[in-house]
């Protein structure tokens, strides 16, 4: 079958038109799929020097980072919510760094096959196995578990903010009826640069902890319509294991931080019990 396929590119300069590829989506009606490169360091490099800084480069490759994000988090969960007068909106949108190119077709036997296809052609993923990856796989597991109990799916949301007033965090996954039930963010322990992650948990510790106090909101990126956020709420933490001293101790301090404010401890390896924690939770709430 023909699927059709659209390059994701990082464009620092779009006068001088360098470009890095860093994605592909395929797709052809109701069958959709969405790759990303592992390692953004390239990427983040494009038009710089070897002197530019880690934490430079750090908040580039974040920048990029979050922009795949946000079209991950648009790719459907096994119906017809997208199309591609969706990807073509997306690419009239989508015209600062990072860019959509034309459609291309590919004939292959899914939108799967189609990505795997056309990033093998069109991308050039150095280092696939790097550390800083497997948050994302994370991500994508708990996605595809999620997409396995269709019954479960219009309730979830993913990369939504939790706000109380005007703090505010983003959330991986949220599963919502009339109220918020389980918000859910993963974390990866085995990276080089600790420091930066035990800032980030800090933060989300602190709105956390103002969520239990006070309760919240789950505001989508729309802006319109957000869920209440009991202070009850079910609050998960999953994590990768680490592979260093320093992200053990790191573990070892967030999990006293997660304990203390009432959130449960998962490891990326039981993250499906997180999957069945929700639907009965959804159960008990209808």
């Amino acid at each position: 079958m023909r699927y059709d396929y659209w390059v994701i590119r990082y464009v620092p300069d779009p006068i001088r038109g360098e470009f890095v590829n860093i994605g592909v989506i395929t797709g052809r009606d109701d069958d959709w799929a969405f790759r990303r490169v592992g390692n953004l360091r390239r990427a983040a490099r494009l038009g710089g020097s070897p002197s530019l800084t880690d934490s430079f480069l750090k908040r580039i490759e974040d920048a990029i980072s979050a922009r795949l994000d946000s079209v991950a988090a648009l790719m459907p969960a096994g119906a017809a919510l997208f199309n591609r007068g969706d990807v073509e909106d997306l690419r009239v949108r989508m015209n600062n760094i990072v860019q959509l190119s034309d459609a291309r077709p590919v004939l292959a036997d899914s939108a799967a096959q189609a990505a795997d296809m056309a990033f093998e052609l069109m991308i050039v993923d150095s280092d696939t196995e790097v550390r800083h990856r497997t948050r994302t796989l994370v991500v994508h597991r708990l996605r595809d578990a999620f997409d396995l109990r269709p019954e479960l799916l219009r309730h979830v949301a993913r990369f939504q903010t939790a706000t109380v007033g005007a703090q505010e965090t983003t959330i991986d996954f949220a599963v919502k009826s009339r109220s918020v039930q389980q918000l859910s963010q993963v974390w990866a322990f085995d990276l080089k640069d600790t420091r930066n992650l035990q800032i980030q948990i800090q933060a989300w510790n602190y709105l956390v902890g103002l969520l239990r106090a006070d309760g919240g909101r789950l505001v989508p990126r729309s802006g319109e319509g957000w869920v209440e956020i009991p202070a009850a709420v079910e609050i998960n933490a999953v994590f990768t294991p680490p592979d260093s001293s320093a992200g053990e101790e790191q573990l070892e301090i967030a999990m006293d931080g997660w304990e203390r404010l009432g959130v449960q401890i998962v490891s990326a390896a039981d993250s499906d019990a997180i999957v069945e924690g929700a639907d009965r939770l959804l159960r008990a709430a209808d």
